[in-house]
């Protein structure tokens, strides 16, 4: 083994002493270049030194732990003037500041018994203190490393490579030959003889870099991430140091438990590493903390557009819960919820993220809150009371009960409120300030930008499919005309057959009815028939009209009329079907041997019609996203699925609503609300209405 450990150091000396040479015939004179060749003349020396304190055993130790560092100091200095000029971050330079102090401490202390001094004051050495200081500093140097690789642009990390995997691998050898020293307070002799045969093979990664950086002039930038990474990196490898040493010393004053007792604390050690190193509540903490002290600004606004971008763009999930887990990534919330406006123009949940909501919540669109954060996007935080004494600036109550509720984020388009987000606090408590507002109302006018879109691309799929439905209606059409002409020839043969004058004139009368029905559905699907013109209307003939046409099937609504005539703005025939198929789809749902209810009464300023049956009743599910579907249907081939969506949209093109409460098992109950009309003698409210028309 003697003679194999001169042998290695002497071929990493010839090997690095080629290497020089062959630097020294390139350089141009940059200042990388030469630092470069300072780094592997002093490993000649190093490997010279190691050989021929090999060869005499004679030599104290503390020479051989100062050749060592000395080595290290040259390394550092490489890699630390590959930086440049660049301005760095204060994590980094004092990473570079303490090396630098460490690696001239480490010199001075191994100096320290051949000085005249060390014959006056009485320091002991030890030799457990340098074997600790290079462990660091071989750490340190993989930090450094890791670094520029990580923060060097894509197209450079090509010229770079072999660099860092020569570095690398020369730090992470002495870091496990420093940690076994550490442990067992001697050298592994294999590992210590193999040393000089790994570092001489090393040197033609150098040469390849060095031709590859002819300059050495390397365009480093340090991001945020890159500093979280160097820095969880250090901080794991310094906790790894610690677990090794104590388990050392646990082993050492153990007694006969101690290996027992050194195996128990170091797989404690890892198992406590593990549990920290996957919760996101420390990675909150550590990110809080460099975002606080090396960096101007809290946020990495490259990274965080790079990342919203990339969140909604993702299609493993529905775009509401998407754009709800970009919102909460901002600000590192772990739990939110989305809302978006319903078809009542009530804002609901739509999507969820760790936060439950209660069932049936929802916020009127046109509350003040919402309104103040609409006009100025305003963004509530639950955790403070408001400014000023003013309703506005209070958010609504039934949002600062939600669990962990933090902030209301509205998502605003063109002054449009599309959405808000409630988000929960952030997993690292922190103050919420003008950098994170400024943040949240550009990612929120982003993301409201993307919900806009989707509605309206769904909003265009729904037109084609009624262009789709309009095509169809043409294949009808030749039917139908044959029907109308059926109805025409057998009124014109019963005018000349007549036997039973009044049985005759119900079945013209029946007839004629049938063949103008026909004929302007013919109209409708053409397109030619003249829109519907709104005039004053009474309910209760409305009503009297669509219970005659419904009463043939079981069961008969009850009727319970208002105890005052009302009347509203609507045109007769069309707001009769309306009403019609609500009351036919009551009556299916209750099936014959059920019951359905029809009330009028005034509700305020409006009418309100409701038609109550128990049925099977529905599923808040299902009302949120299925029953207003166009060209969904339950009724399989007996029904298309756009008259609960014509119903509901002619109610509103009225200025009326149409809601749903229902309950599975229980039945359903819809109710129409329409404004009331201004009495007929109210001369300016006429006068409104024609210009209106």
């Amino acid at each position: 083994m003697h003679i194999i450990v001169i042998a290695s150091y002497l071929i990493a000396a010839a090997a690095f002493l080629a290497g020089t040479a062959l630097l020294a015939v390139s350089w141009r004179g940059q200042r990388t270049g030469a630092v470069l060749m300072l780094a592997t003349a002093t490993t000649v020396a190093w490997g010279v030194f190691l050989a021929y304190a090999e060869w005499q055993r004679t030599l104290a130790v503390n020479w051989v732990l100062l050749a060592e560092v000395l080595r290290y100091a040259a390394w550092l200095v490489f890699v630390s003037a590959l930086f440049g000029a660049l301005p760095i971050t204060g994590l980094l330079r004092g990473l570079r500041i303490v090396a630098h102090a460490l690696w001239i401490v480490l010199a001075f202390y191994c100096l320290w018994p051949a000085t005249h001094l060390a014959q006056t004051m009485a320091l002991p050495f030890s030799t457990n203190v340098p074997l600790v200081g290079v462990l660091v500093l071989a750490l340190t140097g993989v930090v450094l490393l890791e670094q520029i690789y990580r923060n060097v642009e894509p197209e450079q990390r090509w010229a770079l490579k072999f660099l860092v995997i020569a570095l690398g691998v020369m730090f992470a050898y002495d870091i496990f030959l420093y940690s076994y020293a550490v442990l067992y307070r001697q050298f592994n002799l294999s590992a210590w003889a193999a040393r000089g045969f790994i570092d001489a093979l090393l040197v033609p990664l150098l040469l390849v870099a060095a031709a590859r950086n002819p300059e050495w002039s390397l365009r480093v930038g340090v991001s945020r991430r890159a500093v979280f990474y160097s820095t969880s990196l250090m901080v794991v490898a310094f906790y790894i140091l610690a677990t090794a040493i104590g388990g050392y010393y646990v082993r050492l004053y153990g007694g006969d438990w101690g290996r027992v007792a050194e195996i128990t604390f170091v797989c404690l050690a890892l198992l406590g590493a593990v549990l920290i190193g996957f919760s996101g509540q420390a990675r909150s903490h550590l990110r809080v903390f460099l975002h606080k002290n090396f960096f101007s600004f809290r946020h990495d606004y490259r990274e965080e557009w790079l990342r919203l971008t990339a969140t909604l763009s993702t299609g493993d999930t529905e775009l509401p819960l998407r754009a709800l887990h970009a919102m909460a990534q901002t600000m590192d919330s772990p739990a939110g919820a989305l809302f978006m406006r319903g078809d009542t123009d009530d804002f609901v949940p739509e999507a969820h993220l760790n936060m439950p909501t209660p069932a049936g919540l929802k916020l009127a669109a046109r509350s003040p809150a919402l309104e103040f954060m609409r006009e100025r996007r305003w963004i509530y935080d639950l955790g403070q009371p408001p400014p000023l004494d003013d309703e506005r600036l209070r958010a609504p109550a039934a949002l600062t009960g939600l669990p962990r509720a933090w902030l209301v984020v509205p998502l605003v388009l063109e002054d449009r409120l599309i959405a808000f987000v409630v988000l929960a606090q952030a997993r690292a408590r922190r103050a919420f300030d003008w950098e994170d507002i400024d943040l949240l109302r550009a990612a929120g006018s982003q993301v409201a930008s993307t919900l806009a879109q989707a509605a309206d691309a769904q909003r265009l799929a729904e037109a084609r499919q009624f262009e789709g439905f309009n095509q169809l209606t043409a294949f009808l059409m030749h039917d139908l005309k044959n029907v109308a002409a059926q109805q025409s020839l057998l009124l014109q043969n019963a005018e000349r057959h007549k036997h039973n004058p009044a049985f005759v004139d119900d079945m013209l009368a029946t007839v004629a009815n049938s063949v103008q029905r026909i004929s302007r559905l013919l109209e409708q699907l053409r397109g030619d028939a003249a829109p519907g013109v709104r005039g004053r209307v009474q309910l209760t003939a409305v009503i009297d009209k669509t219970l005659g046409e419904c009463g043939a099937q079981a069961p008969r609504p009850e009727y319970q009329p208002a105890a005052e005539d009302l009347w509203v703005h609507a045109d007769t025939d069309r707001l009769a079907t309306v009403l019609g198929h609500v009351i036919h789809n009551a009556q299916d749902a209750a099936q014959a041997h059920g019951h359905v209810t029809l009330r009028m009464m005034r509700a305020g300023s409006d009418a309100a019609i409701e038609i109550e049956d128990d049925g099977a009743g529905m599923d808040e599910d299902f009302i949120r996203n299925r029953l207003f579907k166009p060209f969904f249907t339950t009724k399989a081939s007996k029904g298309m699925g756009i008259g609960a969506y014509q119903a509901r949209e002619y109610v509103h093109s009225l200025g009326g609503a149409m809601s749903v409460c229902s309950t599975p098992g229980q039945g359903s109950v819809f109710t129409i609300r329409l404004p009331l009309a201004e009495p007929a003698g109210d001369a300016t409210a006429d006068s409104k209405l024609r210009a209106a028309s």
